[in-house]
């Protein structure tokens, strides 16, 4: 008996030490929240409100990478969005497509769905969006836009020090276009997603790498 309790000891203390360093040292674990309309929007299609993530404790920020950064604009709060404007880099936004030093990032992949409806809390209408897949380097994701009526286009040389984010749902998003680049000290990264708002049932959404 003594020599099953030292089998299951080992089978599940030494794991179990092994995540809790890892917990303590590197990672943590955050739900999205429920009680932010315009940041429920906003990241979609990669995450929804109600999302349970890891988040990195410590980051070396590099473009395409999913970050949770400080609300510049909420103390308490934090923002959702993409690292896509590094020191220097000109950031052109032009019918909600993004072009860095005139260079797009498109992906041959296509989106599913190919168009997702999205409660928009500013005009309280809804809106349906176009996806398309964007590739950074060994990142690849999905970015929603609106093709009858885009936001007016915006043009940012990104400060020395500043990372430039942007919402993956460039329509209705809480990014730089609204409170400038920022600091990526505030910033973690975002790795995984361990289930979805629905649950450990929602097959398609547990268990997902982000970056």
């Amino acid at each position: 008996m003594r020599t099953w309790f030292k089998i299951l000891g080992w089978a599940f203390g030494v794991p179990g030490a092994i995540l809790l360093v890892l917990y303590i040292g590197f990672f943590d674990v955050w739900r999205v929240p429920v009680d932010d309309p315009m940041l429920a929007a906003s990241i979609e299609p990669t995450l929804s409100a109600g999302d349970l993530v890891v988040v990195t404790r410590r980051t070396e920020v590099s473009r395409g990478n999913l970050l949770r950064c400080a609300d510049p604009q909420a103390p308490g709060r934090f923002v959702v969005a993409r690292a896509i404007g590094r020191s220097g880099d000109k950031v052109d936004v032009a019918a909600e497509v993004v072009a860095i030093d005139g260079k797009r990032m498109p992906s041959p992949r296509a989106c599913e769905p190919a168009q997702t409806l999205i409660h928009d809390p500013q005009s309280n209408t809804d809106e349906a969006l176009a996806c398309s897949v964007e590739d950074y380097g060994d990142v690849t994701f999905g970015a929603l836009r609106s093709v009858d009526h885009p936001e007016a286009p915006t043009k940012a040389t990104v400060e020395p020090g500043t990372w430039f984010l942007l919402s993956d749902d460039r329509h209705v998003h809480v990014d730089s276009r609204d409170f400038g680049a920022i600091d990526p000290a505030s910033c973690q990264h975002i790795v995984f997603r361990v289930v979805s708002a629905a649950g450990y049932s929602d097959a398609n959404k547990r268990l997902t790498i982000i970056w």
